[in-house]
């Protein structure tokens, strides 16, 4: 079965990196994603002089099957506070893209749309079947919201 690990973090224009309601936050976000593919962490020391020792750096392992449950969890929780952004990565075959998905100008099913569509695009040549793009132009960019 084709996998693809995704390294994902998390952004916002309201909260400091190291703000405490910040990482609660995040935390909610990463325990949702775990319940739709496997989630490995790597911990990472802490900012000096930070308040906390930050989020460990966090890798979706994605299936095919598991795209549409990722989608919709990344556009649920950045439903709940239009100051979020998500950043997903990926490498594969020596080629390289990101991801940055913000609700600012972005309605959730476009939003939803698009984030689906980017997932299901990088298992191109893997197993299951790739969707058409949708309606939405913002889907073809890195950057959609």
């Amino acid at each position: 079965m084709h996998k693809l690990r995704v390294p994902i973090t998390a952004t916002s224009d309201r909260f400091d990196a190291d703000d405490d309601r910040w990482l609660s936050q995040v935390r909610l976000l990463l325990e949702e994603l775990g319940r739709e593919a496997p989630v490995e962490t790597r911990h990472t020391a802490g900012e000096p002089g930070a308040k906390s020792g930050g989020l460990p750096e966090v890798v979706l392992v994605i299936v095919p099957a598991a795209v549409g449950g990722i989608a919709a969890v990344i556009g649920h929780w950045l439903k709940n506070s239009r100051d979020r952004s998500v950043h997903l990565h990926w490498e594969e075959g020596g080629e390289t893209g990101k991801l940055t998905v913000t609700t600012k100008n972005s309605d959730n099913a476009a939003l939803q749309a698009a984030v689906e569509h980017w997932l299901r695009s990088r298992f191109r040549g893997g197993e299951g079947e790739e969707e058409p793009a949708p309606d939405n132009p913002s889907a073809d960019g890195d950057s959609v919201g």
